[in-house]
């Protein structure tokens, strides 16, 4: 009789401390995802965001890819070609002044290689007249343009005056003040192919 009882006080004792050690229950209708722990909820935010980032990344790193493409087959720039021009058009220029200079030294109408020196001269100025043509053609603003058609008209004055001194017909030859005051014009206007220092525009009148 006193082990049944004793059996009983301990067996009802079991019982009511069972529903002490069982686990807390989550909230009514709270799904199992929404009762996920705070440090998985915040890996997976950080790991969304650092997704973001590395695609911004890339779509920066495609626009700057493609902007230098396209800028690299853009070519030079119309001015820096023209400047570019202008330097070789001034060398020729200037080669070519000097040999006219030359032709019209004193004695040099008669001179045994007086003939061969006007060819020169002629191929020398057909060139540059190329040369000049293209340049005013391509040039980027009225400015640049002004100035090549400064030197070519200046080029195409001395080059009839000089031929019209070496011509046949004794009364269409001009007077020696005439070329050489020409020949001094299309060497000044050779000066409007270059920059001017202080960026002014060429206003016609060598620097």
């Amino acid at each position: 009789m006193l082990v049944t009882g004793c059996g009983g006080t301990i067996s009802s004792a079991i019982k009511s401390a069972a529903p002490s050690a069982t686990l807390p229950s989550r909230p009514a209708g709270q799904s199992p995802a929404a009762a996920a722990s705070p440090e998985s909820t915040a890996t997976s935010s950080t790991a969304s965001s650092l997704l973001w980032l590395w695609i911004l990344l890339g779509v920066l790193a495609i626009i700057v890819i493609t902007y230098l493409i396209a800028r690299s087959r853009r070519g030079p720039k119309a001015g820096d070609v023209w400047q570019s021009r202008a330097i070789d058009a001034y060398a020729k220029g200037s080669a070519l002044y000097d040999a006219m200079r030359l032709a019209e030294a004193p004695g040099a109408l008669v001179a045994q290689d007086a003939a061969a020196r006007w060819a020169d001269i002629q191929r020398r100025a057909d060139d540059l007249a190329q040369a000049l043509y293209a340049m005013r053609e391509a040039a980027p603003d009225e400015d640049k343009r002004m100035r090549t058609a400064d030197v070519l008209a200046a080029l195409q004055a001395v080059r009839s005056a000089m031929a019209a001194e070496r011509g046949t017909d004794v009364s269409q030859v001009p007077p020696p003040d005439l070329v050489h005051s020409r020949l001094a014009a299309f060497g000044a206007s050779l000066q409007g192919l270059r920059e001017p220092d202080d960026g002014r525009p060429y206003d016609g009148r060598p620097y």
